[in-house]
């Protein structure tokens, strides 16, 4: 907008420009016919042929110079030579024997003359008037403080706008509790007011979802707890052992909802403490080295500590190796682990060789109980938790994690941590 402002302002100035100069133009044809009766004046007392002399004492009595070129002589009362090849004149519509131009701030008029050519200089000391440098300088800084005024004005005027930008922004970062402020009682407060009002009642409705998962997950406990004690009568066999796996894969849910929960609600109450990420992450991947194809941590040799909620941390490379051994092939490389440092930071990498995920899954992956896999067997995956429990946790110690995949090539996760010693 300041731009489009800017821009207009300039092509109505070059049009205003453009209309005062026609204006000038055409008035100064009246004034035509003077210039040429006192230059007729002027050759009629240099006589025939010219007198330089009685040239050279016009010259020193006005502020005009003439240059003569006859068929029997040249000359210029001009103190030195000019450019005068360079100079573009024009010739007069009611006077083609006259033209006139001007050149390095000088006015020149051309009269061609039965005697020869004369080109009459007339200096533009004008110019260089204190007053006039005054007045044009005046007008710069009359212009400058316009521009300056209307930059301001429009930038207080847009001020709710670059407040909504940055409200829309928190709100994409999954702020629910940022409120724009309200500057304003026109259209763009009103603006303001819907967009408050409507991260207010976006919020209340996920809250009221949140709540009603934990609620269930909650309430589901005490039935299973029953069937659990009602299922120890039951005589030993398959039955019993495929209605023994269907509770623990029940209870399995539950605790993850819940957990899920608790993390969310609890970013302020990490266990932070100083945490060897390398030593953790070791831990974390013997439990793999059995399993096909393997995990390879490349290790960096480092005492460093940070500040991290160790079991919560866990959780989150348990989760991502399992998923990366999980949909990796039984013959594909096998899964690298890397740590990288930089400023104030910690870079986590996790590469896999299997499967990869569909660019249409990819912006999806992050939400609760979502799965690319659409057969939703627990062959196949989990309950489509995981990923949104570590992105939770890790947000919770002010990190980021991302996904990058192709599709049959593997996937990478990068998890970036804050360095905090």
């Amino acid at each position: 907008m300041l731009a489009i402002i800017l821009v207009t302002g300039i092509c109505i100035n070059i049009a205003l420009w453009g209309f005062f100069g026609a204006y000038r133009a055409m008035a100064g044809r009246p004034f035509q016919s003077n210039i040429h009766q006192y230059l007729n004046y002027v050759i009629a007392d240099l006589g025939s042929p010219p007198d330089y002399g009685k040239a050279r004492q016009i010259a020193d009595q006005t502020s005009l110079q003439i240059h003569y070129q006859g068929p029997e002589a040249s000359w210029s009362t001009a103190p030195k030579s000019r450019d005068l090849h360079k100079i573009r004149l024009r010739a007069w519509p009611n006077q083609p024997h006259v033209r006139s131009g001007m050149f390095h701030g000088r006015f020149y008029f051309e009269y061609r003359h039965a005697d020869g050519n004369y080109l009459f200089e007339l200096s533009g000391e004008y110019h260089k008037n204190p007053a006039l440098r005054r007045v044009h300088g005046l007008i710069f800084i009359t212009i400058a403080l316009i521009l300056l005024g209307a930059y301001g004005l429009i930038r207080r005027i847009l001020r709710p706008v670059r407040l909504l930008d940055s409200g829309v922004k928190a709100v994409g970062r999954g702020d629910l509790q940022y409120r724009v402020a309200v500057t304003k009682s026109d259209e763009l407060g009103q603006l303001t007011r819907a967009f408050n009002d409507m991260i207010g009642r976006l919020r209340t409705m996920l809250a009221a979802k949140e709540q009603l998962l934990r609620d269930v997950s909650h309430e589901l406990r005490s039935p299973l707890t029953r069937m659990k004690v009602a299922l120890e009568f039951v005589e030993a066999g398959q039955t019993k052992e495929l209605l023994q796996a269907d509770i623990h894969e029940i209870e399995e849910l539950i605790s993850q909802i819940l957990d899920a929960a608790r993390i969310h609600h609890d970013h302020g109450r990490l266990n932070l403490q100083p945490t060897n990420l390398a030593n953790l992450i070791q831990d974390v991947t013997a439990a793999y080295q059995n399993q096909s194809p393997g995990v390879v941590f490349r290790e960096t040799r480092s005492d460093r500590t940070f500040k991290l909620d160790p079991e919560r941390i866990k959780i989150v490379f348990k989760n991502l190796i399992d998923n990366a051994v999980k949909y990796s092939n039984k013959d594909s490389a096998p899964v690298e682990i890397s740590i990288g440092l930089r400023k104030n930071w910690v870079d986590v990498t996790i590469a896999d060789n299997g499967i990869g995920i569909e660019p249409g899954a990819l912006i999806h992956i992050w939400e609760p109980f979502y799965r690319a896999d659409k057969s939703r067997t627990r062959e196949t995956g989990g309950y489509g938790l995981g990923l949104s429990l570590c992105k939770t946790i890790v947000e919770a110690h002010g990190g980021t994690i991302d996904i990058s995949s192709t599709p049959g090539k593997g996937t990478t996760v990068l998890i970036s941590l804050p360095g905090n010693t």
